[in-house]
């Protein structure tokens, strides 16, 4: 993980000291060395950290003979792939010795503009094609390298690592995007496909699997995705998909492994992570650093008891992570190191307690279990395809075994004292009166009355909400239903019907700004954050994977689970339990109660300077909603005030500076 910044004047300009002031926000990039090249009116930076000690680092940026300059930050995980294809001549050992941006550069000139079909790996890069006068940037398939952009027409291009790099040109505005404001308290970003637009107007990031082109007068973005699934059309038995998860799943973890530093990882004690730190400690041989988040007395969040399960079966140097005492100050060093609000639901003072523990253990890498489950997936729609199928027989049998084994303590906390009847009661319900409401919606009665009636037979219950009620009834719940707006992916990334879940669970903007705030912790604290379960090669393979093996009678996640036996103690693989962060997060908020009310009444001040009339009267609502919330001792939902502080604090740092 290192960093990248630069600029293109199209207007005539040469380009004079911005680049050493945009690398200077960003040094911390750069503790293996910072290479600034130059040339008229073209200004590139590299900041070098290694992640491998006994390397010399690869020279970045450079130009080739052709004229075409590149700078990356970037780890290629087919590179043998790539060498065999673009230097077939070249002896191994002398084509091992090439560095990622000599590969990007040899990219470009075999495919053009479509060389991101062709990339497997976490990567940021920037080309300047001279001679045609033309900047190619691209971006990994999931976010996981930042790359920023402003861009004014005929008169320049820049591009950074970190937003605040590009703070420092006095070319670029510092105004507000109210609508990334509103939607950022709306709690609706895992309901849309990451945008390019960014909490300042004129800022841009490139969307993950983007590439983008930028002329002196135009500038397009596209994506650059090409699934191809048809090529696991030779996998066809439960045995098989397993057998090709596991060599995918070990090599997703083995290329994040590649450093002669020690290694960290968190283990929450929950499957994904659990499986990362086993694998981990597999491949190394030796022991893992790994950091657990203690909790202290939330019975809702503790999962301490399944990390020491995990403990006792490897050998670990393990440490639990306290929170930092003084929350304020957190959050107002989580916004600066971000240069935004931020997205996590639980409070920096652990995500910061982290950091510093795993710099001081001399990390350069933390792996995590980060995404996993909508990686390799719940397979939520089988049920779905049963009850459109009408298999009633096998949906009934599919329930009672998900009855049996699921647990919802996150959500009802006397679940665990229901009886075996009402949890199935709540199964069913939860999938068929989705499933009703869209034929409901469609307005087909006649198909709903025939269906709700053998379905009623056939799983002993009336799945529109209680046991028994009147005909009425139903139709007022129908109409209610109705009503509801259902909200539809905004996506033109051109994914077949069947394969948007990808856009809904992975590169939603939720999804897609937690994983740039875990590459901005970690390049604050100097080491490089790797989630292998964002292995391009791992997500396509899952996609492919039918959803029945995917639900595993309703465990879900069947495939890592299957490769999990006796790796895993089956206290943990078999954990269908979650955990919740509100408890701890509202103890801490309420510790701190008086400072950051004050806080929200000092922002509400400040409004009417920011925005404009009618913007700062929808914020100040948003506000006032918070404050309210805050002075109820009784309040469970920290989602209804706990962005709202994170955005306070991030306007009173923009008013100050």
């Amino acid at each position: 993980m290192s960093g990248i910044c630069g600029i293109i004047y199209f207007d005539g300009r040469t380009v004079q000291e911005e680049v050493q002031k945009m690398a200077h926000v960003i040094q911390h990039r750069g503790s293996d060395g910072i290479e600034i090249i130059k040339n008229e009116n073209v200004g590139f930076v590299h900041l070098q950290r290694n992640v491998s000690a006994n390397i010399t680092p690869f020279a970045s940026p450079i130009v080739d003979e052709n004229g075409v300059w590149c700078v990356a930050d970037a780890r290629i995980d087919n590179r043998a792939e790539l060498l065999s294809q673009l230097f077939p001549s070249l002896p191994c050992s002398e084509a091992e010795r090439l560095g990622n941006t000599t590969l990007l550069l040899a990219a470009y000139a075999h495919w053009g503009e479509e060389m991101l079909f062709h990339l497997i790996g976490d990567f940021a890069f920037v080309l300047w094609d001279a001679p045609r006068q033309k900047l190619i940037a691209g971006r990994d398939h999931c976010a996981a390298r930042p790359l920023y952009y402003c861009y004014q027409s005929g008169g320049f291009v820049a591009f950074a690592s970190e937003i605040k790099s590009l703070l420092t040109l006095p070319e670029v505005s510092k105004e507000f995007n109210f609508d990334k404001i509103h939607r950022y308290l709306e709690w609706a970003s895992s309901l849309r496909p990451y945008r390019a637009e960014t909490f300042y107007k004129h800022i841009h990031s490139l969307p993950p699997a983007h590439l983008l082109t930028v002329e002196a007068r135009a500038l397009k973005s596209r994506f650059c995705w090409d699934l191809k699934l048809e090529r696991f059309a030779h996998l066809r038995t439960d045995e098989e998909f397993i057998r090709a998860f596991k060599t995918t799943f070990l090599e997703a973890v083995r290329c994040r492994l590649q450093t002669s530093y020690p290694v960290s990882a968190h283990l929450s004690g929950g499957l994904d992570s659990s499986s990362i730190c086993a694998t981990a400690h597999h491949l190394l041989g030796q022991e893992l650093h790994t950091l657990h988040f203690d909790m202290g007395d939330s019975k809702q969040a503790e999962e301490k008891r399944f990390a020491e399960h995990i403990l006792q079966w490897g050998i670990y140097e393990h440490e639990y992570i306290a929170p930092t005492r003084d929350l304020m100050a957190a959050i107002q060093q989580m916004v600066t190191i971000f240069d935004r609000p931020d997205h996590f639901t639980l409070l920096p003072t652990y995500h910061l307690a982290a950091g510093e523990a795993i710099k001081k253990q001399g990390t350069r890498i933390l792996l995590t279990g980060h995404d996993g489950d909508s990686v390799v997936g719940y397979g939520k729609s089988y049920p779905m395809r049963l009850l459109q199928n009408q298999k009633w027989g096998e949906f009934k049998e599919l329930m009672v075994q998900y009855a049996q084994i699921a647990n919802f303590s996150h959500r009802f906390e006397q679940w665990p004292e229901w009886p075996l009847s009402k949890k199935y009661a709540f199964i069913v319900r939860s999938y068929a009166q989705r499933y009703f409401v869209k034929i409901a919606k469609n307005k087909d009665w006649k198909r709903l009355i025939k269906e709700g009636w053998k379905s009623t037979k056939a799983l002993k219950m009336l799945p529109f909400g209680v046991n028994s009620m009147p005909f009425s009834r139903v139709l007022n719940w129908i109409r209610k239903y109705k009503k509801k707006q259902k909200f539809v992916v905004e996506t033109d990334y051109g994914f077949l019907p069947e394969q948007r879940h990808l856009v809904l669970d992975i590169l939603h903007e939720g999804m897609v700004e937690s994983t740039e705030e875990f590459e901005q912790i970690a390049a604050h604290y100097g080491y490089e954050a790797a989630h292998p379960f964002y292995d391009k090669r791992l997500i396509e393979l899952c996609l492919a994977i039918p959803d029945r093996l995917k639900f595993d009678r309703g465990y879900g996640r069947g495939p890592l689970r299957a490769i999990m036996k006796e790796v895993l103690p089956e206290e943990v693989r078999l954990r269908t339990s979650k955990a919740l962060m509100n408890e701890p997060v509202k103890t801490q908020i309420s510790q701190h109660q008086r400072e950051i009310t004050r806080l929200l009444g000092e922002v509400r001040q400040i409004l009417p300077l920011l925005f404009t009339k009618a913007q700062a009267l929808i914020l100040d609502g948003y506000f006032k909603r918070a404050l309210k919330e805050l002075a109820k001792k009784s309040s469970d939902s920290v989602q209804l005030y706990v962005r709202e502080i994170h955005l306070a604090q991030w306007l009173l740092n923009q008013k100050r500076s």
